[in-house]
């Protein structure tokens, strides 16, 4: 495994080392004490799996707050994403930044740290990703930014084929009120 630092402070990439031999391929895709020597591994109290049918899906963005705020560990299966994580720590040197990148299918793991907002848009049809989450899901602590938000000024690298009511619907963000409401 390489580990490698983002912008973003505590956001990891891991390349995967292949082998290939005659049975096909092999990969670690985590390594506790490789993660913990960038300071960046965390318990795993849920998995969770999203198998997104059409090219140009979008999920997210999507955090929790309060004491729930979540640290995952993303792999993608099949397929491949265009990733975007926005650091929403206030203490943090790239507080309301953001950051983009590409994970293809069982080439790289991206661990998010907690306090951020990742969310994605699928660039293959059938794309699957697994991820480890360090908090329990909690309805009543759930938030999220809109994909289009003026705020962010993002762009997407295909149209949006597919997304939810809830991901659509989330208000503008203001970061007065975030601030207010998340200390």
């Amino acid at each position: 495994m390489n580990i490698r630092e983002a912008k973003i402070p505590g956001l990891l990439f891991i390349d995967m080392e292949e082998h290939h031999d005659d049975r096909g391929m092999f990969a670690r895709n985590f390594c506790r004490e490789s993660i913990e020597s960038f300071g960046g591994y965390h318990e795993v109290a849920q998995a969770n799996i999203s198998l997104n049918r059409t090219k140009g899906t979008i999920r997210g963005f999507h955090f929790q707050k309060n004491g729930f705020e979540e640290a995952k560990t993303v792999t993608v299966y099949s397929g491949s994403l265009h990733y975007k994580v926005i650091d929403l720590r206030k203490d943090s040197p790239t507080y309301l930044e953001y950051e983009s990148f590409t994970l293809r299918a069982l080439t790289q793991v991206v661990q998010v740290p907690k306090g951020c907002a990742p969310g994605f848009q699928t660039l293959e049809e059938d794309t699957l990703l697994h991820y480890y989450v360090s908090t329990p899901y909690s309805k009543e602590h759930e938030s999220g930014i809109r994909f289009d938000d003026p705020f962010f000024k993002m762009t997407w690298p295909l149209s949006v084929s597919a997304i939810s009511d809830r991901d659509r619907g989330f208000p503008n963000f203001d970061p007065i009120t975030f601030e207010a409401l998340n200390g």
